[in-house]
């Protein structure tokens, strides 16, 4: 009989073989994955064939490159649900967003409407622009947690104008793990005649969607997050019939002024994108409803345990379909940059301090991963429970 996903997720015996395909150091817990996953071995050893492959005779990477990255391409497009022309590979989700929000059109006064809880390259991406071209940014602040999708999308609604053009807004905000309903923002946006930019650096490969499931013009994403594909790796989605007007980062010539590969035009590029086929193969040998269904669960493990704790506060909503495999956390008296340094310094348990990035409350983001042991995570709990109940020593 075959098991569910939900099943699945609770299989130990199934997830061990897993977590032995990465090359993760058992002395440190990482609980920090939201930042970068480690690559399966198959992904670090094709990208060391592909460095040999390249050093035997350096200039052919140029001859030999884009061909062989057409099916890295097409294997993205088709895991998100996208026609392959619509698709650049890219760096990062960070050049894939600025290339978005420096290239979209727009004049002195136009408005692009964002929250304070975005990533913060974009927000810089935002007041460069702001300050050069006299745009107009307005940045609304949400709920945290919100009790509701509704709430979020509502306060886009609510913050429209009539100067708004384009609407960026996180798929998954990185300081929270809050999933938003991008479907809903996009359909009040192009009510109204504005565009969306997704960042979906926290969502893709993360959880189980498609780019019908959005409805967005735009998205960016880093592949060596949460598909685990090599380091500087990423992509861009650009609708079809918004290509020709974006502007690249880099010029690319007039010839390729409506096709996606001008968004590629970098100089020199790195053949470990085309390590990008075996993250692929991975993600899909595991089944992206089951990956899921595995870091739901994780983060349920310990959360579960951490709530029964009367001075935790949680800054990420757990109903269904709000969050995945990242939740803030804050011990309330506790300050946040103190208790990561002590986690890591003492106990060798590395999370995240949100309050480095944000003003609007403290806490710990929390993101276990595949190769995340429910051990490391019982460790962590168990430091957690005697700071909330102890406090920090004194010596930290």
């Amino acid at each position: 009989m075959t098991l569910g996903a939900e099943e699945i997720a609770r299989d130990e015996s199934f997830w061990r073989e897993i977590q032995q395909s990465f090359s993760v150091s058992r002395n440190t817990t990482c609980l920090h994955n939201a930042a970068v996953c480690p690559s399966p071995r198959i992904v670090t050893e094709a990208v060391t064939q592909y460095i040999w492959e390249q050093e035997k005779i350096p200039p052919l990477i140029y001859s030999m490159f884009e061909p062989r990255l057409e099916p890295v391409r097409q294997g993205v497009a088709k895991l998100f649900g996208c026609d392959a022309e619509e698709l650049a590979i890219m760096r990062n989700a960070t050049e894939s967003m600025c290339t978005v929000l420096l290239g979209v059109p727009l004049k002195a006064g136009d408005e692009i409407l964002t929250t304070t809880h975005e990533y913060w390259a974009m927000l810089d991406a935002l007041e460069q622009r702001r300050l050069r071209e006299g745009i107009v940014v307005k940045k609304i602040k949400v709920p945290t947690p919100p009790e509701t999708m509704d709430e979020l999308a509502q306060a886009f609604e609510r913050a429209i104008t009539p100067r708004t053009k384009l609407i960026l807004v996180s798929h998954m905000v990185s300081v929270t793990g809050q999933i938003f309903p991008i479907r809903r923002i996009c359909e009040i946006a192009h009510q109204r005649g504005i565009e969306v930019a997704v960042d979906g650096a926290q969502s893709f490969g993360h959880f189980d969607f498609k780019v019908v499931d959005l409805g967005c013009d735009y998205f960016g994403a880093s592949l060596h997050k949460w598909l685990m594909a090599p380091k500087v790796t990423g992509m861009l989605f650009v609708r079809r019939d918004k290509i020709a007007k974006l502007w690249s980062l880099v010029p690319s010539p007039v010839s390729r002024r409506d096709n996606i590969r001008k968004f590629e035009m970098v100089g020199g590029r790195s053949s470990q994108h085309l390590a990008i086929a075996e993250a692929l193969a991975f993600h899909n040998g595991i089944g992206a409803q089951r990956k899921e269904a595995r870091l739901r669960y994780l983060t349920s493990y310990w959360v579960e345990r951490l709530s029964k704790l009367p001075n935790i506060r949680f800054h990420t909503s757990f109903k269904t379909g709000m969050s995945c495999a990242m939740a803030t956390v804050e011990i309330v008296g506790i300050k946040s940059g103190e208790l990561t340094d002590y986690l890591m310094k003492r106990h060798q348990i590395q999370v995240y301090d949100v309050a480095k990035r944000i003003s609007e409350f403290q806490g710990i983001r929390v993101s276990p991963s595949l190769h995340t042991t429910l051990q490391e995570l019982d460790k962590f709990c168990a430091v957690m429970e005697q700071v909330a109940k102890n406090g920090l020593p004194k010596s930290t």
